[in-house]
């Protein structure tokens, strides 16, 4: 059986160490999911901290091992290159594997910092033919992909609003330049790759933020107000300064409601009232249960190796990533001015 050659760039948390968390659902890493295939084999990994390289490489059974990524590329042929690393290096490492001729490309969410180096990217592999996906790993949920079979089929009707929340605790002092953002573009980024898959193209924005160390700094809070083009609504808010983590969307029917999230799953149909004469009322259905479940991670990999042997583009392509990325940076722009509304070109 032919396998894809897989090297890993980040062995750290999303690249490798989360596997060793005895609370999440596994697998739940770059190589967690890789190593699960059939079809894939990891051959060379790469990390700057040289005691978690020996580890990487001593629980995936990895024997080229290296501490710079470009040697990694140059002396080993790879079909499959992984980038968990931080975000302003996705770009680059990325561009690197696609001079290297490798035939796909996993990276981890958001795809930069860098909004030209993105499409530099994205461009690029798009003229090599080289898939390019990233790992905004809900799209292979089956709940969420559950949530959207629910609306597909008209149980809560047309959809008119999405309230999206990544709520977090108060971050670090941590500089834009180098992060990009704070919640808003870490995690927000899962909400906005979502609110468009829910919701579709959107149409403007009006961005609200608090930077209480300065527009240097990350932000503590992001919200938005947004308008999508088919003219349903949509509100999401990402840190917040909270003393806990919760992930939701709440997306609101003309005929019901569905709630997906961290916390779990709801879903409410209209019926008619028990309590008002002539009133119709949200009544609690059991939400649906996948026929059966999948680590998304370990979709994504799928959907590499499927986009490669098809020559398709990625479910949750760069072109994809680039849009979410072009429109947090536009709730940051808003933001700055005031929440002016910002088309969305």
């Amino acid at each position: 059986m032919k396998f894809f050659k897989t090297g890993v760039i980040g062995c750290g948390r999303i690249g490798s160490l989360l596997e060793e968390d005895p609370l999440r659902g596994k697998p739940c890493t770059h190589a967690g999911a890789f190593s699960t295939l059939k079809n894939a084999q990891i051959i060379a990994g790469c990390d700057i901290n040289k005691t978690r390289l020996k580890n990487f490489g001593e629980k995936w059974k990895v024997k080229h091992l290296y501490t710079n990524y470009q040697d990694m590329l140059s002396e080993n042929s790879l079909d499959i290159l992984c980038i968990a690393t931080w975000t302003n290096q996705h770009a680059t490492m990325a561009l690197e594997g696609a001079r290297s001729g490798v035939k796909g490309i996993f990276c981890e969410k958001p795809i930069d910092v860098d909004f030209n180096l993105a499409r530099k990217l994205v461009r690029t592999c798009q003229k090599k033919n080289i898939p390019l996906l990233i790992n905004h790993e809900r799209r292979w949920d089956a709940y969420y992909q559950k949530a959207h079979k629910i609306i597909r089929t008209g149980k809560i009707g047309e959809v008119r609003t999405i309230i999206g929340n990544a709520l977090s605790s108060k971050p670090g002092e941590l500089l834009a330049k180098q992060y990009g953002g704070g919640a808003l573009f870490h995690d927000g980024t899962h909400l906005i790759d979502l609110l468009l898959s829910f919701g579709g193209p959107i149409e403007w924005v009006s961005g609200n933020e608090n930077r209480p160390k300065g527009k240097r700094f990350i932000e503590e809070t992001a919200s938005a107000m947004i308008a999508f083009q088919n003219g349903s609504q949509g509100f999401i808010e990402a840190g917040g300064n909270r003393n806990y983590f919760n992930f939701e969307l709440d997306i609101q029917g003309s005929e019901g409601r569905l709630l997906i999230g961290n916390s779990g799953r709801e879903l409410y149909i209209t019926k008619k009232s028990k309590r008002f004469k002539g009133f119709q009322e949200l009544e609690k259905i059991p939400f649906p249960k996948p026929k059966q479940y999948e680590s998304p991670f370990v979709g994504g990999a799928k959907e590499m190796i499927k986009s490669i042997n098809t020559g398709k583009p990625a479910f949750s392509s760069g072109e994809d990533a680039l849009r979410a990325l072009e429109i947090i940076y536009t709730i940051y722009k808003s933001a700055q001015q005031k929440g002016k509304r910002i088309r969305i070109k």
